[in-house]
């Protein structure tokens, strides 16, 4: 019984030491948002290894497995399309782990574009699509915020 007890007491720290580097991941996940956003594949691609290596590095929390799948699927697509055709899963991802932190240095928008059907998050309520680039790039709406 007591050794349940620690187990459960240490999960529950490393949890809570993750939370306090959330805004690490989200600050690499607004890289890669903000490449899509002006269509540079190759800032994105450097963006997402920045993101895979920071998810590595981190201690085990809930959501490392769903993000790091989302992310190394991001991390083959090797085309600005592709890229995004991906991207929604790591922002839905990245929104879970958002979710289930207690606190964040600054306000999440969670995101929304009607035309693709997918997500993604920001640090401000403005629209920039990174689905659509220049094409659509205020097409979309503010769904949820995290603050």
């Amino acid at each position: 019984m007591k050794k349940n007890l620690l187990i459960l007491a240490i999960s529950l720290l490393g949890y809570a030491g993750f939370a306090q580097n959330t805004d690490t991941l989200l600050s690499k996940y607004y890289s890669i948002k903000n490449a899509l956003v002006k269509s540079d594949a190759r800032a994105a691609s450097e963006a997402i290894i920045n993101l895979q290596k920071e998810i590595k590095a981190e201690d085990a929390f809930k959501e490392k497995n769903d993000l790091n799948t989302a992310v190394d699927k991001l991390a083959k697509a090797n085309s600005i399309e592709k890229q995004r055709a991906v991207f929604n899963d790591v922002s839905i991802a990245m929104w879970q782990l958002v979710s289930s932190t207690e606190k964040v240095s600054q306000p999440v928008y969670y995101q929304y574009c009607p035309m693709k059907k997918a997500y993604w998050l920001s640090s401000e309520t403005v629209i920039k699509n990174p689905y659509f680039g220049s094409a659509m790039l205020t097409c979309g709406n503010v769904f949820q915020t995290k603050k």
